[in-house]
């Protein structure tokens, strides 16, 4: 869904590159049972990847969560801006929606800021592709990843026999290759590099930041509860001499009246400001709580594939032993071999 066509030449340098992106206009859709809200990306760049200037296209929540997992994936090892969480009571309402849409679009901003996840192909099919497209990439995605699943060794079922004797081949199979890497597991050792005490440092002082940040989003929300509080109980106060003020008479209704409309001014003004707070403090620092669950995310990914390597290298120990003895007995060639 394009909303201009204006055609950007390619660039000759890297310098001067413009990837301005900005989320607006969130409208509740409704899809059968299932409503939803949607929002318009609207990308503005010189790039040369991009096909045209400027641009818009409408997401949903569940295609910014598809970006996220496919940036994750496309560029391991890479921290991925955190997405808002979900959300299942009130996010149809105006101040969530809001929300939602700032943090949308932070999003969105410090992906195209970020070297190497602004380059994916992923975030480029996300800003500019139609809504077949984007279905055609998703599809692509999933079949890709189902391609790239490793496959089970020792796990092959036999096309015939009796079912008993299938069943009996697929567990006998199953529990080999269990007891294969249970195996490799106890034996497995991930040696301690420099850079892992280095790591380790960081994602202990990642936790502690983690939690210290926590405790300010948990007492900043205290104070903005405690302000909205402040601006409903200024409009109830309002109202009530407003009120009042109709069942007196002059001069005191007119007294009255002015202090009900002053009370609902200041309940106005204590509203936007707890709305400039949210947009100005707490916004930011759940961003904050976000991108630290981020570089821990990241930080985990390593630890569980460097323990992948160790588990591997371990299983392929055990093998070289196991053959290594299969080929020093009699007649144990053609198991060896195999």
């Amino acid at each position: 869904m394009m909303d201009s066509q204006a055609h950007v030449g390619p660039t000759e340098s890297t310098e001067g590159q413009v990837l301005t992106i900005t989320v607006s206009d969130p409208k509740k859709e409704s899809e059968g049972m299932n409503s939803y809200v949607s929002y318009k990306v609207n990308t503005a760049t010189n790039r040369e990847e991009f096909s045209y200037g400027q641009f818009g296209v409408i997401r949903r929540y569940s295609d910014f969560a598809w970006l996220s997992d496919r940036l994750a994936r496309d560029v391991p090892g890479a921290i991925v801006p955190p997405l808002p969480d979900k959300a299942v009571v009130g996010r149809f309402g105006a101040d969530f929606v809001e929300s939602r849409r700032r943090q949308l679009e932070r999003f969105l901003q410090q992906t195209a800021e970020h070297e190497e996840l602004s380059k994916s192909h992923y975030f480029q099919t996300f800003l500019q592709a139609d809504d077949a497209g984007l279905l055609n990439a998703k599809a692509e995605a999933k079949v890709q990843e189902k391609l790239n699943e490793p496959r089970r060794n020792n796990t092959q079922v036999p096309g015939d026999g009796t079912l008993a004797t299938r069943v009996g081949a697929w567990l006998e199979g199953s529990v080999a290759s269990l007891s294969a890497s249970m195996q490799a597991s106890q034996t497995a050792h991930v040696p301690q590099t420099s850079e892992d005490e280095i790591l380790e440092s960081e994602l202990a002082h990642v936790a502690n930041l983690e939690a210290q940040t926590q405790n300010v989003s948990k007492h900043a929300q205290t104070l903005a509860k405690r302000n909205r509080d402040v601006a409903n109980g200024l409009f109830e106060f309002g109202l009530a001499f407003t009120l009042l003020g109709q069942t007196e008479h002059a001069p005191l209704n007119d007294a009255l009246t002015k202090l009900g409309s002053c009370a609902d001014q200041l309940s106005l003004l204590a509203t936007e400001h707890v709305a400039r707070e949210d947009a100005a403090f707490r916004d930011p620092v759940d961003d904050q709580i976000r991108h630290l669950a981020s570089v821990k995310a990241a930080l985990g990914q390593r630890q569980k594939h460097k323990h992948a390597v160790a588990l591997a290298e371990a299983d392929l120990s055990q093998r070289k032993q196991a053959a290594a003895k299969l080929a020093g007995r009699p007649g144990a060639e053609g198991r060896a071999e195999g």
